[in-house]
C-alpha cells in the first residue's frame, strides 16, 4: 500500500527513495522497542523510591527494601 505525503494541500505519493527512508525509520523504531520497554520499567521502579522509603532506608527499617530495589534496577541496567 503506497504512503503519501501532504505538500501545499495536495497529497502525493512517496517516490521509492522516500518509501525506502520511511520503512527503515520504521524498522530502526521497532528494532529499539525492546529498550524503550527496558528504560520505561527502569523509570517505574525508580519511581517507587520515595522519600519516606528512602527515610525508612537511613533508619534502617526496611527490611532491605531498597537494597531490593536497587538489584532490581541494577538487573534491568544489564539488560541495556
Amino acid at each position: 500500500m503506497p504512503r503519501y505525503r501532504i505538500e501545499a494541500g495536495k497529497q502525493i505519493a512517496f517516490s521509492e527513495a522516500e518509501e525506502t527512508a520511511r520503512d527503515a525509520e520504521e524498522k530502526a523504531w521497532s528494532d529499539g522497542k525492546a529498550e524503550r520497554d527496558i528504560k520505561r520499567t527502569i523509570r517505574t521502579l525508580e519511581a517507587e523510591i520515595s522519600p519516606r522509603r528512602m527515610r525508612e532506608a537511613i533508619l534502617g527499617t526496611d527490611s532491605d527494601w531498597l537494597k531490593n530495589k536497587e538489584a532490581e534496577i541494577a538487573t534491568e541496567r544489564g539488560k541495556l
